[in-house]
């Protein structure tokens, strides 16, 4: 049972060391506590694997862009809409790109690795918690029932586990996207539409910067990632 656990890595990871960990599942007597390490093994390996992941960069690329497709739509109305600033036309592109910058933000977060401390696990909760009610009043929205207060809050909140998460990255050095982070997610709540573009702008510059570091780093000692 213990070997049958090392399925659960990921497979980068299981060519470099699945051999080696079998060998010495197979040799070593069997404690209660290794199934438990095992998964968090599995959990961290995912969490933090030896080469980026592609996911983030294309979610914040994709994201990034729909934002500001969705924010020129509304920066060129003859009148600005009333605060939060959403058009019914729009709803659904927005929508869809905060459930990819969801994405992207958590795996931003993810590059601190364990040095970003309470900091980043409280900024992460509370990004996770913002995006879910942002993206839940967005969709209570397009059915036609909107909340301008609901949304907007949700969005606040999520802007802010946001910028700790950007706060937490340029701390730890990480100061191009930690940066890209901060200005988006200050922008975004700014009684101003054409923050709307910064943000959106903010996050495709964040995909471009991040699909840079996965094509250099997209080999393990000569494996493919």
């Amino acid at each position: 049972m213990r070997a049958g656990l090392v399925h659960l890595y990921p497979g980068p990871w299981r060519a470099r060391y699945g051999e080696e960990m079998r060998a010495l599942l197979g040799s070593a007597p069997g404690r209660r506590r290794d199934v438990i390490d095992l998964l968090r093994g599995a959990l961290d390996a995912w969490l933090h694997p030896a080469t980026p992941s592609r996911v983030p960069a294309i979610a914040a690329l994709i994201g990034g862009g729909l934002w500001t497709m969705a924010a020129a739509g509304v920066v060129g109305q003859p009148v600005p809409p009333d605060w939060p600033g959403y058009l019914a036309e729009i709803v659904l592109v927005a929508l869809a790109a905060a459930s990819l910058l969801l994405v992207a933000t958590l795996g931003c977060a993810l590059r601190a690795g364990n040095s970003g401390g309470h900091a980043m696990r409280v900024g992460s909760a509370l990004t996770a918690v913002g995006f879910v009610a942002w993206i839940a009043a967005l969709v209570v929205a397009a059915a036609g029932q909107t909340d301008a207060a609901t949304l907007a809050a949700a969005q606040t909140m999520a802007m802010i586990g946001a910028t700790l998460v950007g706060i937490v990255l340029v701390r730890e050095g990480d100061w191009p996207i930690g940066g890209l982070v901060i200005i988006g997610s200050v922008a975004m709540p700014v009684p101003w539409t054409t923050g709307w573009l910064v943000f959106g702008g903010a996050w495709t510059a964040i995909g471009v910067l991040l699909a840079v570091t996965w094509s250099r780093g997209r080999t393990i000692g000569g494996l493919p990632a």
